[in-house]
């Protein structure tokens, strides 16, 4: 039977891993992505991501941010280390940031310090030791 005789042809392909939290849904902890993290729920707690990180329009993190390349169309409160942050039209970014560049759109808001990202402001971060702040209740 040439069913048994057959080789593996399907090759492997790096692939990114995309974890969301979706709309409705409400995150409490810390977080360690890979790939790109989509939020479109509530997160509280502290987030490395690799790749893009994005807050949608719904979305909401109280915490702190390690990462790459994060986008903000909703709400962010806390401190932030990445290379690259924009803030989109509707998006509010609260807190402390640190990173190389930094895009405010049109209709996207800032309210807090920003400081140029350095190798010791990196490192601050891993030094951090925030507990995560419980949430009230959600109301149904």
């Amino acid at each position: 039977m040439a069913i048994f005789n057959q080789t593996n042809t399907t090759q492997n392909y790096p692939t990114k891993a995309v974890t969301i939290i979706a709309t409705g849904n409400r995150f409490v902890g810390d977080i360690e992505v890979s790939g790109q993290l989509q939020v479109d729920g509530i997160m509280n707690g502290n987030i490395c991501a690799q790749d893009t990180l994005t807050v949608g329009a719904q979305g909401q993190i109280n915490g702190y941010i390690k990462g790459q390349v994060v986008q903000i169309a909703g709400r962010f409160e806390g401190e932030m280390w990445c290379q690259d942050l924009t803030i989109f039209p509707g998006g509010l970014v609260s807190g402390k940031v640190h990173c190389q560049q930094m895009v405010i759109e049109v209709g996207g808001n800032f309210l807090g310090q920003r400081d140029e990202l350095t190798v010791e402001s990196n490192d601050d971060y891993a030094e951090q030791v925030q507990p995560s702040v419980l949430l009230e209740p959600l109301e149904v």
